[in-house]
């Protein structure tokens, strides 16, 4: 017996079809592998008491049914669990659950695999290398930065206050009407590119009015004549602080498309993550600060930047053509590691 809660992303929307498809697909495997039990398996999309979507009151009304489960599965596809651990505590006393599977953007389980590494091998530009190679060095980094998520906002706030942001090019996104507070009570100025909407207006996902016009970009790595001219790659993360769960999705796999070192504006752990999984990561580049074990990610991305500042143009060329090989690597790796997650995504419990 299979019981199935959660919703995903709608099929408008660009990763919808792959989630529905994705959760269909794991459904279909719980109930052949585990066809004796009695098994509930979880969307965790937009899925807890805090969100109004009508999901968690299922689980309410199984509370109110009495109902019992051997096994819970929770399938992580998008977005990180935002399910609380008390909560996943009440169903498994209220449901009488002895397993749980976690599947898909778990970092710490046997059945993780990576959501956005798989829909990138087919959605993501299949560039040549000359489409996003270092075409003529003019900024030493590139940060795209849409909900203005805290740790965002105060980054901004740092390059600006170390004369850095002429160095670089940022986007950081402005307010949005009758949206949920992502500074958590800051205040900012938003930066934006004046980006066009049109390649996006397909998707279902974009809204011109949102975060002052900055495009909610999931595939591409923006526009090449932005692109070709910047060195390090800002990758602003989801998740943040170093007590969290890795979570890795496609910003980081938009350095590896576009040939581009990058630093993890997120949990540290995610560097060695990422090294497990067989990429290369570029920390022995600066070496003076320990981005692996930092207490204080920001203020050392601002010692990155500061280091590359104090470097003339030709050491940063040079220091480029110098990763260059590590940078293909990246590349290749990366559609390797794609077709690898799909495998363990569809073979679940082989």
């Amino acid at each position: 017996m299979l019981t199935r809660v959660g919703t995903t992303f709608p099929k408008q929307w660009q990763y919808g079809p792959e989630e529905i498809e994705i959760f269909n697909k794991t459904a279909s495997q719980v109930e052949r592998n585990f066809a004796n039990g009695r098994n509930l398996l979880i969307s965790t999309t937009w899925f807890g008491p805090q969100f109004d979507n009508g999901e968690w009151q299922k689980i309410e009304q199984l509370f109110n049914d009495n109902a019992r489960f051997d096994n819970l599965f929770l399938l992580s596809a998008i977005d990180p669990l935002y399910l609380m651990e008390k909560d996943i505590s009440e169903m498994c006393v209220r449901f009488g659950i002895k397993n749980i599977y976690k599947i898909g953007m778990f970092d710490d389980s046997k059945y993780e695999w990576n959501f956005h590494a798989i829909v990138g091998d087919h959605l993501m530009p299949k560039y040549n290398d000359d489409d996003v190679i270092l075409k003529d060095y003019e900024k030493d980094f590139l940060c795209y930065q849409r909900k203005p998520r805290p740790w965002r906002v105060d980054f901004a706030k740092l390059v600006k206050e170390n004369n850095l942001l002429d160095n670089g090019i940022m986007t950081l996104g402005a307010k949005t009407e009758n949206d949920y507070d992502w500074s958590e009570g800051r205040t900012w100025e938003p930066i934006t590119l004046n980006e066009s909407h049109k390649s996006y207006e397909k998707d279902g996902q974009n809204n011109p009015a949102h975060y002052g016009g900055i495009p909610n970009d999931l595939v591409t790595v923006g526009s090449l004549e932005v692109w070709n001219k910047c060195f390090l790659y800002i990758s602003s993360e989801t998740v943040f602080d170093h007590w969290e769960p890795v979570f890795v999705n496609e910003r980081i796999w938009k350095t590896m498309i576009g040939l581009r070192p990058y630093i993890i504006q997120g949990n540290p752990k995610t560097y060695g993550w990422m090294e497990r999984n067989g990429f290369k990561t570029f920390n022995n580049y600066w070496p003076h600060v320990d981005l692996v074990h930092s207490i204080d990610v920001l203020q050392d991305h601002i010692k990155v930047l500061n280091f590359l500042k104090d470097k003339s143009k030709e050491e940063k060329k040079s220091m480029y053509k110098d990763m260059l090989p590590d940078l293909k690597y990246n590349k290749q790796r990366f559609y390797e590691f794609s077709k690898e997650q799909k495998s363990k995504m569809e073979n679940l419990f082989c």
